[in-house]
């Protein structure tokens, strides 16, 4: 074994530009880029074929400052799955000596390729090679114990996510949209990838060349000839930038603040062939994603309709809100300003719920003296195997204690402050005797948010079929009074009563651990069929994509590594689409707690709306 691990890291360390030294796990092998370098650094002909197109193509001027310093992605197909809006403009870069430069991509646009044909050459230039490198790896280490092998793998991983980052930004659109849903999963990808995925949930570059090219844009939708025939004033630097588009802060001539969406020029031409050369890619190399990226597909034909997004914002609005405004607020649209290009709703004032999630964690591993990554290892250690088996009242219970945590160090502090307040009510007069109050910091109650998250998507699935299929962190908003933003309706589904009682019904089974048949039952009106109708196999990718992502069900593999399985040991032939999106807002809701160690059930939180929604329809299960 020894020798087989010794020859396969010779082999590794062969392959161009992997690097000449094996550096021991836990130190940096970041390689600084070649000096005077201004786009990839040079490797050979692939690059030279992607800066030669990245002039010729480029449209709108501007160039790419260095190699971007966030890391990619290797599961490329994993790139069609979906995304969502997303805040924030500024992407981090290397410059030629290998440190850090910020580009501020609102006024900078980062060159691209816009050609259909030199696009697909360029995904399959960098992807063919990357996969073929992957696929040898797991075959020469096939049987071998992972703590033998992760060394190597890591290798690889940084040999390749510089490159993989670098064509997604290259490219943009539908790749970044993939790389945003492939954050929103913590055990989907190595954390070479992960830093790469997660920062573009909030900063995405823009592809308007200045703000001239965006009142153009907004003047011609609108049917406008200046802007402040709408406008009292829009604000130049983004504070939003999707796949599709970018949002802007405005003011309306009413006085209302107002966020305005503008979608990128000629982005839906370029979203189809992208999603015609992943899926061709994924029909050989990742045969498991193809019946989610033909729903995908089918829901791209509406997300480039801004008034599609805007009726499903509304009519969302008006379902959620009568019963959750305590707890949720969903932005109201301007009508009679939203056009196929352009759309105008409120602004919400608030943060990103996982940047401010983030920063609040890093703020308390730095009172233990630890980092965020170390942090984060030492609570996975704590709790591993634990969380399973959740039940329903988990959440609620945890952030009904947090909630009770929360007043009583309010309390705390007004009694420590009391005295400050009367001292300065007095003596504290005299310039310079003044002393300041003393509060505690207010943690975000996660487990009361997840716990909002899972019952408000359960009303929108069972009482109305009508449900945003695209629930990621970038798409979830803390607001300044307590509330949870939630924006972006560009994906959304409706279901029929009969489909909403199917899909009840398998919720209602995996909840109560019925047995297999119970299960299997429940989805004869599914669609569901498979190559050899292995009961077992479909039991798991149901609990899989609908409930859990335990080891019961994943046999301790990660998605890809489960999908693979699944697809090898009997592969899915047919599926009705309506449930795909039912069971991805599943795996994105559960993949949010999963970022912070906690692992749930669904069907445990979504079996009382199952059951009122099965009573209704006089079915029992």
């Amino acid at each position: 074994m020894a020798s087989k691990v010794a020859t396969a890291g010779a082999l590794l360390r062969q392959w161009k530009g992997l690097g000449t030294k094996c550096v021991p796990r836990g130190i940096s092998r970041q390689l600084p880029w070649p000096q005077g370098t201004s786009g990839v650094s040079p490797g050979g002909a692939r690059d030279a074929f992607c800066r030669r197109y990245a002039t010729a193509e480029a449209t709108r001027g501007g160039r790419h400052e260095g190699r971007a310093w966030v890391k990619g992605l290797f599961a490329v197909g994993s790139l069609g799955v979906g995304g969502g809006l997303v805040a924030g403009t500024t992407v981090y870069s290397r410059d030629a000596k290998g440190k850090g430069v910020e580009v501020e991509s609102g006024s900078q646009v980062v060159s691209g390729i816009t050609n259909g044909l030199a696009r697909s050459a360029v995904f399959y230039w960098y992807a063919l090679p990357i996969y073929t490198q992957y696929k040898l790896t797991e075959w020469w280490f096939d049987g071998t114990p992972f703590e033998d092998s992760e060394y190597y793998w890591d290798l690889l991983h940084d040999r390749h996510c510089g490159t993989v980052e670098y064509v997604c930004l290259l490219l943009k659109g539908f790749y970044l949209k993939g790389a945003q849903v492939a954050s929103t999963r913590d055990d989907l990808l190595p954390q070479q990838y992960l830093a790469f995925c997660k920062k573009f949930q909030d900063e995405v570059p823009t592809e308007l060349a200045g703000r001239e090219e965006l009142e153009r844009t907004i003047c011609s939708s609108l049917g406008i000839k200046d802007i402040h025939e709408v406008f009292e004033c829009i604000d130049s630097t983004p504070v939003g930038a999707a796949s599709i588009g970018v949002v802007h802060r405005a003011k309306l001539r009413d006085g209302r603040v107002v966020a305005v969406k503008v979608q990128f020029p000629d982005i839906e031409e370029r979203f189809r062939n992208d999603l015609k050369t992943v899926k061709r890619f994924c029909s050989f190399a990742l045969p498991s994603h193809m019946p989610f990226l033909d729903e995908i597909e089918r829901q791209f034909l509406t997300e480039f309709d801004y008034r599609g997004e805007a009726e499903n914002l509304e009519r969302i609005r008006k379902d959620v809100l009568p019963g959750w405004k305590r707890h949720v607020y969903i932005p109201y649209v301007v009508k009679d300003l939203c056009t196929k290009e352009v759309m105008v709703m409120e602004y919400l004032e608030g943060t990103n719920l996982l940047k401010s999630l983030v920063k609040q964690y890093e703020r308390y591993a730095a009172k233990q003296g630890l980092t965020l990554k170390e942090l984060a290892e030492k609570s996975a250690g704590e709790g591993k195997g634990k969380g399973g088996g959740s039940k329903a009242t988990s959440l609620a219970v945890q952030g009904a204690k947090m909630y009770v945590a929360e007043k009583v160090a309010q309390l705390r502090d007004l009694g420590l402050n009391l005295p400050r307040f009367l001292y300065n009510l007095t003596l504290g007069w005299v310039p310079g005797w003044a002393v300041p109050y003393r509060w505690s910091e207010r943690p975000i109650n996660l487990a009361r948010v997840l716990d909002i998250l899972m019952q408000v998507h359960a009303h929108e699935i069972f009482r109305h079929g009508f449900f945003n299929a695209d629930p990621h962190p970038g798409n979830i908003m803390l607001l300044k009074d307590g509330r949870i933003g939630l924006i972006d309706y560009g994906q959304v589904k409706q279901l029929s009563l009969e489909k909403r009682v199917e899909y009840a019904k398998l919720v209602v089974y995996l909840a109560k651990d019925k047995r297999k048949s119970a299960v299997l039952q429940a989805t004869e009106g599914m669609g569901l069929v498979t190559k050899n109708m292995n009961h077992q196999i479909i039991y798991r990718t149901l609990a899989f994509f609908h409930d859990r992502d335990t080891d019961d069900v994943t046999g301790g593999k990660n998605i890809q590594q489960f999908m693979d399985w699944c697809n090898a040991e009997d592969p899915i032939l047919d599926l009705d689409d309506d449930y795909v999106l039912v069971g991805r807002v599943s795996l994105l809701l559960r993949g949010l707690g999963n970022a912070f160690n906690l692992k749930l059930r669904v069907t445990q939180y979504w079996r009382s709306e199952a059951e009122r929604l099965l009573r209704s329809a006089g079915v029992r299960a």
